[in-house]
């Protein structure tokens, strides 16, 4: 609001660059203008201060259907003072020279008026509606009656006011209606989120049952892969025994047909050692046999004295191994008899 300042008989007045103001002298104008700053007679003047930026409101208009249901329509308006002079006829916008501040309240005023001339023509299209169509589309073709009605008013220019917007935001019924009215597409709603989660479980429970199944197939392979392994293992070991059995047989025939040759071998070494063996000892005792033959032949043919002294010979080789020796006369008495006839004979 405007700032005042007096002194004695007079004040001081300034004003924003957003107020207009007009001084009026003894009821006459004598300026006017936007951010003004003057000296006035506090006896004589009176000052009316009109907004210049826009303003906003906003009321609730109530009005029933064609089907008798009511509904509220709240609405937002913005407007101007296009004329502030003419404004300040129809309405009292004097400010306290004191303090600065209105003496009443205009724009609380024009808040009802707006609500006044925007009430015909929300009426009639909502009276010619059901309620269902009021609440779907209701809004916009309300926006649409009130804007048309309200700039081709001649009341408003009359006050010197211009409208600069208008929005309707919602045309709803009553809360039971409104719940009411909510009550199938939430149903519906429901119904397709049932659906949905029951499709979803559904979804889920086969999902489960293909990886349940795709887990057993799995393990099947998995167990018949395994059987593969465990048989071509044991294939594999029965192999290796096999293998470990032939290798083992044909060793122990070697080792068989080794010792069979080395039996045969020994064998024939030892007939042959034995046969050379025998034929040496015939042959020593052939020899022996002959050697003896011709020692007694040799003794046969041999004199007495040759007999004495062979057996003296055989004596003394034997001597030291003879223990006790018993010598008579007779052992050498037909000896040396015998040996003197072969001396008597041969002289």
């Amino acid at each position: 609001m405007a700032q005042t300042t007096k002194l004695l008989f007079f004040g001081h007045l300034r004003a924003e660059p957003n107020q207009h103001i007009l001084h009026y002298r003894n009821g006459r104008l004598v300026r006017e203008g936007a951010g003004l700053a003057f000296w006035f007679s506090r006896l004589s003047a009176a000052v009316a201060q009109v907004p210049v930026e826009d303003v906003e409101t906003t009321f609730l208009l109530k009005e029933r259907t064609r089907d008798l249901q009511e509904v509220t329509a709240q609405v937002t308006l913005r407007y101007r003072f296009a004329d502030p002079q003419r404004a300040a006829r129809r309405l009292n916008f004097t400010i306290s020279l004191d303090t600065g501040q209105w003496a009443e309240k205009p724009l609380e005023r024009l808040d009802g008026f707006w609500s006044q001339r925007a009430q015909d023509s929300a009426r009639e299209y909502l009276a010619g509606v059901l309620l269902v169509e009021a609440v779907q589309h209701g809004a916009e073709r309300v926006r649409a009656a009130i804007d048309a009605a309200l700039r081709g008013d001649p009341e408003v220019q009359a006050m010197g006011l211009a409208l600069v917007a208008l929005q309707v935001i919602r045309v709803a019924p009553a809360a039971e209606l409104e719940k009411a009215l909510q009550t199938p597409t939430r149903e519906a709603l429901q119904q397709k989120a049932d659906e949905a989660v029951f499709s979803r479980r559904a979804l889920a429970v086969e999902k489960e049952r293909a990886i349940k199944e795709n887990e057993q197939e799995t393990q099947v392979k998995l167990a018949t892969g395994l059987a593969l392994l465990i048989a071509q293992q044991g294939a594999n070991q029965l192999l290796e025994v096999q293998r470990q059995a032939e290798a083992e047989k044909a060793r122990v025939s070697a080792e068989a047909e080794r010792q069979i040759i080395a039996a045969e071998s020994a064998a024939r070494s030892a007939g042959i050692k034995a046969a050379a063996d025998a034929g040496a000892l015939r042959a020593i005792a052939d020899a022996k046999a002959d050697g003896e033959a011709r020692r007694v032949e040799v003794w046969k043919q041999a004199t007495g004295r040759v007999l004495m002294g062979l057996a003296l010979q055989e004596f003394a080789g034997k001597v030291r191994t003879i223990g006790h020796l018993n010598v008579t006369p007779n052992l050498f008495g037909d000896a040396f008899r015998e040996m003197l006839i072969d001396q008597a004979d041969k002289s």
